[in-house]
């Protein structure tokens, strides 16, 4: 039997907890998250403070949740990942304890499944405590991981009715939210990344604008071009901290918490009818979650079959990749846009837009330079709407360019014709027909006149067309099928 003191001497023992074991904390079982390392700004902005211990039964179990609560604040994971195992751990705890496994050598596999198909969640979690556990020769599990069925993520989006019903409805909000929930939708920022977007956050160079961004993923902050209308948007948020917190006012922020509590009735107000106060404290989680939750009511938001609608924040991340999915945005693109680690969730995306695009059987059809046909073009919606503020393609003399706007200067300029990003729809059929025309009267006067270069280059362009010409008349063979 591995008694409480036999573990103990296994830690004092181990890399790690020959440095913790002695530590004050570990008598305590209520731990400041500060102490842990975590920002003042990270905590007003999850809204958590604390790490508690208290609701442990088995003492060796708390020992090693204590223990593998500071290993995750050395690794310099989220708040959230912390709060998340330690309340894992506290449910395993309960488990053990209703089921009378409460010695750690009683931990074996079938048991650890039990617990984890109870909610798939866990697994993780116990996965991590495995790994750690084992190295550090605190505790080894007779645990074997279960590779689950992989489910297609759940892409929670805003549909389009909904997302009309928003935009009409936005005005409910204070100004500052509402400038808060545009940015987000338009720039697909994670809720933690948004609410640290600094208030001194915009750099112009020449007609250019730039945003600052924290990517959390990557860990960093970014300069991200954008639209002059956004940059508008973040100007006027700017100038409404002037106004309320004063211009020489040392919050760095560009969104500032707001209050509707009353001190006359001792609660809070109604978040629709109540003048907010705006303090120079930072917007966390927690009330951004209750607006929204009381904006779905306020606006009756409602899906297509009549049903309720409850908004979330994240929604508004997902919309704006399925926006750009949409478009026929680069995979790249849109992975740089949202601050994605890697390309995994994209054709999760991509399928869903597919999905859409398929039931617009009579629309146009994109036709790329190797004469493929890509997708059905979508009608002006008012998905299009904002991918037109999002600069997702551009008109030219011929066709659309397609390439993102993030990639910087064009390499190809005054040259569509052999870009990659460069697509034509059916309406520019005529002008192709045309331009083939006079290409050939140009190239027989150039072999005419023996100018090898010239007759080249025409003979380049003159395939670029008719391979276009010829997706273009894979569109009517489709069409007529």
């Amino acid at each position: 039997m591995l008694t409480l003191q036999a573990l103990q001497e296994r830690v004092v023992n181990s890399e790690l907890g020959q440095e913790w074991i002695n530590d004050s904390w570990m008598n305590q079982d209520v731990w400041a998250l500060t102490d842990l390392g975590y920002t003042e700004e990270e905590l007003k902005i999850s809204g958590i403070r604390n790490l508690y211990f208290t609701n442990f039964s088995l003492p060796w179990l708390k020992l090693l949740a204590k223990l593998t609560a500071k290993a995750i604040a050395r690794n310099k994971h989220s708040v959230d990942i912390i709060r998340s195992r330690n309340s894992q751990l506290k449910q395993l705890d309960e488990f053990l304890i209703s089921t009378g496994y409460t010695q750690p050598q009683l931990l074996e596999n079938t048991l650890l499944q039990e617990f984890i198909a109870k909610n798939r969640q866990r697994q993780s979690t116990i996965n991590y405590i495995t790994k750690l556990w084992a190295e550090e020769q605190w505790l080894k599990l007779d645990y074997i991981s279960i590779k689950l069925p992989i489910k297609r993520p759940k892409i929670e989006t805003i549909p389009e009715e909904v997302l009309h019903q928003v935009y009409e409805n936005f005005d409910l909000f204070p100004a500052p939210l509402e400038r808060f929930f545009r940015l987000q939708i338009i720039l697909g920022c994670r809720l933690g990344e948004l609410l640290k977007i600094p208030r001194q956050c915009l750099k112009q160079e020449g007609e250019k604008w730039f945003l600052l961004r924290w990517i959390e993923k990557q860990k960093n902050w970014k300069f991200y071009q954008i639209h002059p209308l956004v940059a508008e948007l973040i100007l006027e948020q700017q100038k409404f901290l002037d106004t309320k917190l004063g211009s020489n006012s040392d919050f760095d922020k560009l969104f500032c918490k707001i209050s509707t509590y009353s001190k006359n009735t001792g609660s809070r107000g109604n978040r629709f009818k109540v003048e907010p106060v705006y303090l120079s404290e930072v917007l966390n989680r927690k009330t951004i979650y209750a607006w929204l939750k009381d904006f779905s009511e306020k606006a009756h938001l409602k899906d297509k079959h009549g049903n309720k609608f409850n908004l979330t924040s994240h929604m508004f991340r997902r919309t704006k990749a399925s926006i750009m999915a949409y478009c026929e945005a680069e995979d790249e693109y849109i992975a740089a846009v949202l601050g994605h680690s890697s390309l995994d969730m994209l054709p999760h995306y991509r399928k869903r837009s597919l999905e859409r695009l398929e039931k617009e059987a009579n629309a146009k059809n994109y036709v790329d330079m190797y004469g493929r046909v890509t997708s059905f073009k979508p009608r002006k919606r008012r998905y299009e709407q904002l991918a037109d503020i999002m600069e997702i393609k551009v008109s030219t003399s011929l066709g659309e360019c397609h390439r993102p706007t993030m990639l910087g200067d064009c390499q190809y300029r005054y040259a569509c014709l052999g870009c990659g990003y460069h697509r034509v729809t059916e309406e520019d059929k005529p002008k192709i027909e045309i331009d083939i025309k006079n290409l050939e009267t140009d190239l027989k006067q150039a072999n005419t006149a023996g100018k090898k270069r010239t007759s080249t280059e025409i003979n380049r362009l003159l395939e670029l067309l008719k391979t276009r010409l010829q997706g273009l008349n894979k569109i009517n063979n489709l069409n007529g099928d």
